[in-house]
């Protein structure tokens, strides 16, 4: 019976997938049309709004009508109408439709900020973020995956928040994810309690021992695939006591649950002696292979955000848990103002355009901010890099979002990007400005070449120290040809050095010294993960934290240090 429910389940799923991906292909056939509509459609549904009569959107009759007239902004330029509909309930100030969500976001700084999601904006996330990757695989593979659950590695909060003006308040996946909860146990591994958590409840064993109860999953799926392999990590690590658990029917008493949500897991679980017996087996050969096919033998996709800074997790679980015969579904560029781009094929480093999201306009990265070279969808060159500005239906018009991509290919008639980097992510010593995505390219670079498993990194400007120099952090997983730290460090600065000249350049002149590399412990980037949610980040917002920013980060890391190697 139950089996029947997850078929019936997935089912619907699977329909919704279909034509979210159909909608794509129709959209994608004429993207600049599209695109031009929705904007002119935004224009005159907010014309009467503060922001539109400011600025005279009632005249605005095309988009050279609208750049002539509406300024590129930033959010300082919405906070204070957003501080009347977050605390006032104000309407009409820069959005004339119904606002009953405000996305969180936390932003480069770390400032909350708050985003306006009525449904309209909502409508789509859920069409091309949520169900339109689902259609992309059952295009490729078929429906052989509704068969089983997916170990989804969601959290959100038990309940939700809510701002002064009575509208929800919080991560739009977790928003998201709320629609799925009635159907969970049909849908997903995780229990409720995992998903759904209060504060105090360890989930990270929740999440990996209910998915190893489940030998028959079929999929795989996290916002971001970090989480993913710091999972499959966990696993490899503390497979002996989730084995002993699933055998007797029993949670260890290391794990930190309350007793109500431990009384309430106990009714979920019974002693599984075969599947352990199978399970045992299995990890007792070792981690020298992927896991993850042996574990799950009907695992059919992972999916989840793959690429750009999670390209190095995406590599990491496919090299060494899922093995190179599982398709993964990577999500475009999502945003709190807007999804941008969506898949449109499996195992793809980049994704399409979503016409009908938002309004787009592309400044090429070596503009220096002359917005006169600004251009639209049908401006775009092939290999050429932009910073993404958009309108949305949440009431942003020309906003800098301060993402840079390179233009790929063509899905239909409609460019296809690769998100490089935050322009704001960048690090500057002595005005080098080296990229997020200069060191992590670096630092791949460095672990393909050695063939070790890179988990994470981080980076650090030193200035303390003279001269400056960059401080890289590494958590190091398997190791197979025991190269040396003084082996791993000359081959991460040669990397670096020949892909940031500007920072060769200091190093040669003697203004800058060569990097020191600090070898983190076991489980660092898991251990950071656990520490952000019991500080009340919200799980699906966790992104790398590749460029050390702050003071509390700077600690951490270091103090999470076991050895160093420098010149």
């Amino acid at each position: 019976m139950k089996s029947e429910k997850i078929i019936a389940a997935n089912k619907k799923r699977l329909e919704d997938g279909i034509k979210a991906f159909e909608r794509l292909k129709t959209v994608c056939q004429d993207p600049m049309k599209v695109n031009e509509e929705l904007l002119l459609k935004i224009i005159r549904d907010n014309e009467d709004t503060k922001y539109g009569k400011k600025y005279d959107f009632k005249n605005i009759h095309s988009i050279e009508d609208y750049q002539k007239k509406v300024p590129v902004t930033k959010y300082a330029d919405y906070s204070d109408y957003i501080k009347q509909m977050t605390g006032e309930g104000e309407k009409n100030l820069i959005c004339a439709y119904e606002v009953g969500h405000f996305n969180g976001s936390s932003g480069t700084t770390g400032d909350i900020k708050y985003i306006p999601m009525p449904q309209e904006m909502i409508d789509v996330y859920m069409a091309y973020i949520n169900r339109g990757p689902i259609g992309v695989l059952t295009d490729a593979i078929g429906e052989e995956w509704t068969k089983g659950r997916c170990i989804r590695l969601a959290e959100c909060p038990s309940e939700e928040r809510y701002v002064s003006s009575g509208a929800t308040f919080g991560a739009i996946s977790s928003h998201m994810t709320r629609h799925f909860r009635p159907n969970i146990d049909f849908l997903f591994t995780s229990p409720d309690e995992a998903i759904f958590p209060v504060s105090g409840t360890d989930t990270k064993y929740l999440h990996a021992r209910f998915a190893l109860m489940d030998a028959d999953a079929t999929g795989m799926m996290a916002a971001y695939l970090s989480y993913l392999v710091l999972t499959m990590k966990y696993i490899e690590n503390n497979w002996e006591m989730l084995v002993d658990d699933i055998e007797a029917g029993t949670i260890s008493s290391t794990v930190e649950l309350s007793e109500d949500v431990k009384s309430q897991v106990m009714d979920k679980i019974k002693p599984m002696p075969e599947r352990a017996a199978e399970l045992r087996e299995i990890f007792k050969g070792g981690f020298d292979e992927p896991f993850v096919p042996k574990v799950w033998k009907n695992m059919k996709y992972v999916l989840g955000i793959g690429t750009g800074g999670f390209k190095i997790h995406a590599d990491v679980l496919k090299e060494s848990y899922t093995g190179k015969n599982i398709p993964f579904v990577k999500i475009g560029i999502v945003a709190s103002e807007g999804c941008f781009t969506t898949t449109y094929r499996l195992d793809s480093e980049d994704t399409v355009l979503i016409p009908d999201s938002v309004f787009y306009e592309f400044l090429p990265v070596d503009a220096d901010d002359d917005f006169s070279k600004i251009v639209t969808i049908d401006g775009l060159e092939q290999g050429k890099e932009y910073e993404i500005i958009i309108t949305n239906m949440g009431g942003f018009y020309r906003y800098r979002m301060r993402d840079a991509v390179r233009i790929v290919s063509r899905f239909e008639n409609t460019p296809t990007l690769e998100f490089l980097y935050r322009i704001d992510q960048t690090i500057n010593i002595l005005g080098e400005k080296t990229t997020e995505a200069t060191l992590r390219e670096a630092a791949n670079n460095m672990a393909e070449s050695l063939s070790i498993e890179l988990i994470d990194f981080s980076v650090y400007a030193d200035i303390k120290t003279t001269p400056h120099r960059y401080q890289y952090f590494l958590e190091i997983g398997r190791n197979p040809k025991g190269y040396s730290n003084d082996v791993i460090r000359e081959t991460l600065e040669k990397e670096l050095l020949k892909l940031a000249p500007a920072l060769r350049d200091l190093v040669d002149r003697g203004l800058c010294q060569v990097i020191k590399v600090n070898f983190l412990q076991q489980d660092t980037y898991l251990l950071w993960r656990d520490m952000a949610i019991y500080n009340g980040t919200n799980s699906n917002q966790l992104k790398p934290i590749h460029i050390i920013r702050n003071e509390q980060q700077r600690k951490f890391f270091f103090g999470l240090t076991e050895s160093s190697s420098e010149p």
